[in-house]
């Protein structure tokens, strides 16, 4: 078996065509701190193919050019913003539901939840996860099962399982 440049495999699959029959998806991140997690989902959103990232919280409280260097290619291919808005509804697009990826009370698997089509995912900042207010503004709470020691995950790699379950359900459809 030889190795296959990946744009010479997905230029044959024409992965995107899953955008002919469902909406992109959208991802917010609450008051993230690192630039690479914050580079990370810029990059993340792009694979996707992600209408746009919202980052809550102060933009010059970052260190911008560290986070282009983590989103490299992916920081001019795709929408992506900082917002002090603390209203869901007023960010998130009419028609989206949006599901929190956090372990919460109400959360179910996201293995054995059905994922709507039009979705925002959101996700936590690094140390303290969602909060209350913004887990209440959404329609939905899934978590990820982590079987190992460290219960948690980084919430790039979250927002990947994420995005990838998502896009898998809906390719099933």
């Amino acid at each position: 078996m030889a190795y296959l440049k990946s744009n010479d495999l997905f230029g044959k699959l024409a992965p995107e065509a899953i955008y002919e029959k469902t909406p992109h998806p959208m991802l917010v991140a609450d008051h993230l701190m690192t630039p690479d997690n914050i580079g990370a989902l810029i990059r993340l959103a792009d694979n996707i193919g992600a209408s746009e990232v919202c980052f809550l919280g102060k933009e010059d409280e970052h260190r911008l050019g560290k986070v282009r260097r983590a989103a490299a290619s992916s920081r001019d291919n795709i929408r992506w913003y900082f917002s002090d808005e603390g209203n869901l509804r007023r960010i998130v697009p009419e028609g989206k539901t949006i599901v929190a990826i956090e372990t919460a009370d109400n959360a179910t698997s996201i293995y054995e939840t059905q994922l709507p089509e039009d979705v925002a995912f959101v996700v936590g900042s690094e140390s303290h996860g969602l909060g209350e207010d913004l887990l209440s503004q959404c329609d939905m709470v899934v978590y990820i099962p982590v079987p190992g020691p460290t219960r948690s995950l980084n919430v790039s790699h979250a927002a990947a399982v994420a995005l990838f379950e998502w896009q898998r359900q809906m390719l099933l459809r």
